[in-house]
């Protein structure tokens, strides 16, 4: 079977679907999909997530970034959010953020990797702001934003 196929084989009663078949059979509903809505359809969808470990500021952007722990929330019928057991690992490559475990985040799949975009920091944790009088930054007290 093929992308192009019209009229693939029909399986058969006992038979197994190989990993390649089953990577055709996935190449040529996406290709259908595409057709149907354009390609922004593959992208993955953005996340909300608890994280499970701290997340540090990278060492370096480009070649050493940290990685943590996060766990994806699901919305109930009710409206509530749960945490699920589906884990992801988040990258930041941010220099000067860190986050901490326990965090209410959400993050999004770019490049390869989940990144995350939004945090609400803990009540009382330390975040860096720009003051005016040329000192550069000084530590305070936050209660938003990492």
């Amino acid at each position: 079977m093929t992308i192009g196929d019209k009229t693939p084989d029909k399986f058969e009663r006992g038979q197994r679907l190989t990993a390649a078949g089953l990577n055709s059979l996935a190449d040529s509903i996406l290709s259908v999909i595409r057709k149907l809505y354009g390609p922004q359809i593959a992208r993955p969808l953005n996340v909300q997530v608890i994280l499970m470990e701290d997340l540090l500021a990278a060492v370096d952007t480009l070649t050493d970034p940290s990685t943590a722990k996060a766990r994806i929330l699901a919305k109930k019928s009710n409206g509530d959010l749960e945490i699920t057991t589906r884990e992801i690992t988040l990258v930041n490559r941010f220099e000067n953020i860190s986050i901490d475990s326990g965090t209410y985040g959400k993050a999004e799949w770019i490049d390869g990797e989940w990144q995350l975009y939004a945090a609400d920091c803990a009540p009382g944790s330390t975040a860096m702001s720009i003051s005016g009088g040329g000192g550069g930054p000084t530590p305070s007290a936050s209660t938003g934003g990492p």
